[in-house]
């Protein structure tokens, strides 16, 4: 590339350089600054070095076409890029950083979920954007001027309700703030040094055999009760499903030819299938003939029920058929005790539960156990039929 060295440019020079050079000579102006000719313009650009560990690497640094800035002008953006420069800053990507600057806690939480969160499922994703939800009162905030104490305010709110959710929420805003601070949001790291330490409470409820038989006695003679309701409950026990999987089955679903349910939104295992007793084929068949029209097989004014009406639903019924109260994944824990105290093998009722296996089963165990799953669930329902006969 030709260069025609000066110490210092003039207009003159400038514009016998524009009139007269060839296609990628340069004219220097000192201190790396140049002026290049282009195809079809001239353009001012700055010569820069950074260090890559013990090497110098050198590059150019576009300043803008010379048609529109002067050289004056030329010198001056010169000299803040070399200020830059000796501040540490990286000159090519300040001003795309610079961009990022000034977004507020909101913005930041949803590029934050679209980045780090995009392989969760759906529903552990909705369950996120639930937690992260207690900290509306930060979203319209510059994510720059939040201090600690903000942050302390939100989370003492969140704990006086609920200690378990207030962990998990300081645990996705420390995330929040590192990924802000890696991705050039913030430009100062925030220490967030505050704790929200809780006692885990494990629970060990369940209903015995007794219980389990008076629930479903009461329940298949209680007018009062829908049979949207009484068949989430029975099946919500028989299958030994997650509420938010039960509740959101749609009939296109169920399989009642075959004996069949396809979970799609499974918590560990995709398109976990579930082959069900005669007794739940029954019980869906006649809730299809009660809604034939609906989407979902728990339908609820074109949507389905809540996993917190079904909730509310069975410590209402546990209350009023005197078993005391449960919670829907208490039937899961039911399900669990009783099949292992009628001697059925822990790992087929493990793998009914949904769980994925761990340690050396997770590597050479490749099946989910179709036929003895399907064997434990009609064996379940023909125990309840006997306890609900006594």
């Amino acid at each position: 590339m030709p260069k025609i060295k000066s110490k210092l440019l003039t207009k003159q020079n400038i514009n016998d350089f524009m009139r007269e050079s060839l296609f990628g000579s340069s004219l220097h102006d000192g201190h790396n600054l140049y002026l290049f000719k282009n195809k079809h313009s001239y353009v001012w650009k700055l010569r820069t070095q950074s260090k890559i560990g013990d090497k110098t690497q050198l590059s150019w640094k576009l300043i803008g076409d010379a048609r529109d800035i002067t050289l004056s002008k030329a010198r001056v953006l010169a000299d803040e890029m070399r200020s830059l420069i000796r501040k540490g800053i990286n000159v090519h990507t300040h001003e795309k950083e610079q961009t990022k600057l000034g977004k507020t806690f909101g913005t930041i939480v949803d590029i934050y979920i679209d980045s780090c969160k995009r392989s969760l499922k759906a529903q552990s994703k909705a369950k996120l954007v639930a937690v992260l939800n207690k900290a509306a009162l930060l979203n319209s905030t510059i994510i720059s001027k939040i201090t600690e104490t903000d942050i302390a305010c939100v989370i003492d709110r969140v704990k006086h309700k609920s200690p378990s959710t207030a962990a998990t929420l300081l645990r996705e805003i420390k995330a929040i703030f590192r990924f802000a601070y890696d991705e050039k949001y913030i430009m100062q790291k925030l220490e967030i040094n505050i704790k929200a330490r809780y006692k885990i409470n494990v629970r060990t409820r369940y209903l015995n055999e007794n219980k389990l038989g008076g629930l479903f006695k009461n329940l298949w003679n209680d007018d009062d009760i829908p049979i949207t309701i009484k068949t989430a409950i029975y099946m919500l026990f028989i299958t030994m499903l997650r509420r938010n999987e039960l509740l959101s089955l749609e009939w296109s679903d169920i399989d009642l030819i075959n004996q069949k349910v396809t979970v799609r939104n499974a918590k560990r295992i995709d398109n976990f299938i579930v082959r069900i007793p005669l007794q739940l084929v029954h019980k869906l068949k006649e809730l299809r003939q009660k809604h034939p029209a609906a989407k979902y097989v728990f339908n609820c004014r074109e949507e389905h029920y809540s996993g917190d009406t079904l909730c509310r639903y069975c410590k209402q019924l546990g209350e009023k058929y005197g078993i005391g109260e449960f919670t829907p994944h208490d039937a899961r824990r039911t399900a669990m005790t009783l099949l292992a105290d009628n001697n059925h093998s822990y790992k087929v009722i493990d793998m009914a539960l949904g769980h994925v296996q761990k340690g050396v089963n997770k590597s050479y165990l490749k099946t989910h156990l179709s036929e003895p799953r399907a064997k434990l669930l009609q064996d379940y329902a023909d125990l309840i039929d006997l306890l609900v006969s006594q």
